[in-house]
């Protein structure tokens, strides 16, 4: 086989048409036609040209990889998803995880714990719930649980349910004391407290209220 033409696009400047006995090939890279040394006139081989496109959608699952972080850091379990719904075949995105790796930009444990301090602050989650998040994300238990171990310890959680608590008082007011306790049960199981937290704020409540 012989390579009669090779053109850039017009809608990409960075991709080139190949042209194989005069006909259409694929689209490449430049990076692509650089490394392999592609002109036209050259002889090349079936093999030749699987490892070629081979190369040339490592390029494109890099480049897509690389918008994708552009935004926001993201889990390894994000990226393989994203790369997947591009139709990368599954060695091509080992290839892309192991250089994002290489050049530190994907690290599960900066994740993890960047989401559960946005989500203590601004959505004031126990840890259920932040456990469900991270699972969502694709985090590692192991890697969830170290986190969470470092960033939300008992003590910690307790203060976040009672700030909670404060923060729902001015709506128990003019309740009575069952649907009050009933109301600051659900507000705090549904945040991701568990039984023993909840305990320990309606333990307070009835304090205050000379129960």
């Amino acid at each position: 086989m012989k390579i009669t033409k090779i053109e850039k696009q017009k809608k990409n400047s960075k991709r080139y048409n190949l042209y194989i006995s005069g006909e259409f090939y694929c689209g490449l890279y430049e990076d692509t036609i650089i490394k392999y040394g592609i002109a036209s006139g050259i002889q090349i081989d079936e093999s030749s040209l699987q490892n070629i496109r081979s190369y040339d959608e490592y390029i494109y699952g890099k480049k897509i990889a690389l918008d994708y972080l552009a935004y926001r850091i993201r889990t390894v379990s994000e990226i393989c998803k994203k790369l997947l719904s591009k139709k990368l075949n599954e060695l091509t995105i080992s290839k892309v995880i192991d250089h994002l790796n290489k050049i530190g930009l994907l690290n599960d444990e900066d994740f993890a714990r960047q989401l559960v301090k946005e989500k203590i602050k601004n959505k004031m989650l126990g840890r259920r719930m932040l456990q469900k998040k991270l699972f969502e994300k694709g985090i590692a238990k192991q890697t969830g649980d170290s986190v969470l171990n470092e960033l939300l310890n008992s003590d910690t959680e307790n203060l976040l349910a009672f700030k909670i608590y404060d923060k729902i008082k001015p709506k128990l007011k003019h309740l009575d004391s069952p649907t009050a306790k009933k109301k600051i049960y659900e507000t705090l199981f549904r945040k991701g407290f568990n039984y023993d937290i909840i305990n320990n704020v309606i333990l307070k409540f009835n304090a205050e209220n000379g129960e």
